[in-house]
């Protein structure tokens, strides 16, 4: 009796073995795909950003059109989708959407220590290119730098 009590047992753990599959799954994993296309193929590698341009948006009420030269040969056409609280004197930020670089977003950001010195920053870029635009500080100067989307990004 003890022998066909263990064997049932034995036969009801083999089939719950057998039957699970909790590790079994495969987790997919997002492959980065280096062929989308370039949308700021058209531009230099690196060129020098208007600051007063750019500060001028940061005052932009969400929802208005955009047409400014924000660098030499570089025009930016969109809408105001988002900015910052106003309250908040230390950033200033907005986000604008440019259908004309396949949905490309500009983020553009302002910062303001407390010692009263002003640094920026900036991306623009869309999920369906394979560039990106980076706004950094480049000796006196802030310049746009070109980037792979996955240098930036990872999904």
């Amino acid at each position: 009796m003890k022998l066909l009590k263990n064997s049932a047992l034995l036969a009801l753990l083999t089939a719950c073995y057998l039957s699970s599959s909790s590790q079994g799954s495969v987790v997919p994993v997002n492959e980065p795909n280096y062929n989308k296309p370039k949308v700021f193929a058209d531009l230099p590698e690196r060129f020098s950003a208007s600051i007063p341009e750019l500060n001028a948006l940061l005052e932009l009420p969400v929802g208005t059109q955009v047409n400014s030269v924000i660098a030499s040969g570089f025009a930016l056409r969109g809408t105001v989708v988002s900015n910052s609280n106003p309250a908040n004197k230390a950033f200033k930020s907005v986000v604008i959407k440019t259908p004309s670089r396949k949905e490309a977003t500009l983020t553009f950001t302002r910062i303001t220590k407390q010692d009263g010195t002003v640094s920026y920053i900036g991306r623009m870029m869309s999920k369906d290119a394979g560039d990106a635009m980076e706004i950094v500080k480049d000796g006196n100067e802030y310049v746009f730098r070109k980037k792979g989307f996955y240098d930036l990004i990872n999904e």
